[in-house]
């Protein structure tokens, strides 16, 4: 039977080392693949932080491309109304052009100046002033032509001029938005290519937990495994201990018996007994 049972440990413990070994390289195993997936998450953290920043970045182009948009759009809308009023100036420069006296304005306003002067300077009855004051009335209005026309001449100068400083800020803004729309459009791609990256990794990543988690579970199974043969072995290794107890106080029980049927066989002999002897037949009789 002690046989027996040595044997069954002997196999038993067999197979614990083989289920140990089998379970530590699986933990060995999940414990790697749960290291590549933190690398990857790890990759993953620092893609997403940088699509955020990405992302960031294209939307305060973004404002900015709509902030001059709106810019543009009220520059256009003033450069429209600028050429209307330039439309109606040249309007009337044409109806001041058809008006336009015949001889050129110095020479109307020195007449216009000595009229006036010869009307302050000369004694005059009224039927003479008359016609002279009649004759500056006229020349003030045609000189109030020549006026209205450098008048509106200046003032149409002055809109072209602005106009073309609107032109140049409308390039400017142009060239701004044209630009921005690119580093928009670039930042839009990398983040959708950084966004697909990400992707990729995470599959990555839960094709690693997935294997850790096979790995894990492996070896948790075969960890059972290896506490019920532990167990058993425990248990036989017990039941061992307590035959081979039983058999050791069987073979003292025997040993005793054996001594004492000696040490009895002396006694009657009338031989003298040794003090081990007579302790032995002592204990005997108190028991």
């Amino acid at each position: 039977m002690s046989d027996e049972t040595q044997l069954k440990i002997g196999k038993l413990s067999q197979e614990l080392a083989s289920l140990r070994e089998q379970r530590d390289s699986f933990k060995k195993d999940a414990k790697q693949w749960a290291e590549k997936r933190d690398v990857v998450h790890k990759q993953l953290r620092d893609l997403r932080l940088e699509a955020t920043n990405t992302r960031e970045r294209r939307d305060a182009v973004n404002s900015k491309v709509k902030a001059l948009k709106t810019q543009r759009d009220r520059n256009r809308a003033l450069i429209r109304e600028k050429n209307g009023e330039i439309r109606q100036l040249q309007e009337k420069l044409k109806l001041l052009a058809g008006k336009k006296p015949n001889q050129a304005a110095s020479i109307l306003r020195r007449e216009k100046e000595r009229i006036e002067w010869e009307i302050q300077t000369t004694s005059l009855t009224l039927q003479e002033e008359k016609p002279l004051v009649e004759k500056a009335d006229q020349l003030r209005v045609q000189l109030n032509i020549y006026q209205k026309l450098d008048d509106a001449k200046e003032k149409l100068t002055k809109l072209q001029n602005k106009i073309k400083i609107m032109d140049e800020e409308a390039k400017s803004l142009h060239t701004q938005l044209s630009e921005l729309a690119q580093l928009s459009q670039e930042l839009h791609n990398k983040m959708i290519e950084t966004i697909n990256k990400a992707k990729t990794l995470q599959t990555e990543a839960d094709n690693h937990h997935l294997i850790f988690l096979q790995n894990k579970q492996k070896s948790q199974k075969i960890h059972r495994e290896y506490t019920e043969v532990e167990k058993k072995v425990k248990t036989l290794k017990k039941e061992l201990a307590e035959t081979e107890e039983k058999e050791k106080m069987l073979q003292q029980q025997e040993a005793r018996k054996k001594f004492k049927a000696k040490v009895l066989k002396k006694l009657k002999q009338g031989k003298k007994l040794t003090l081990e002897e007579f302790k032995l037949l002592e204990g005997e009789e108190t028991i």
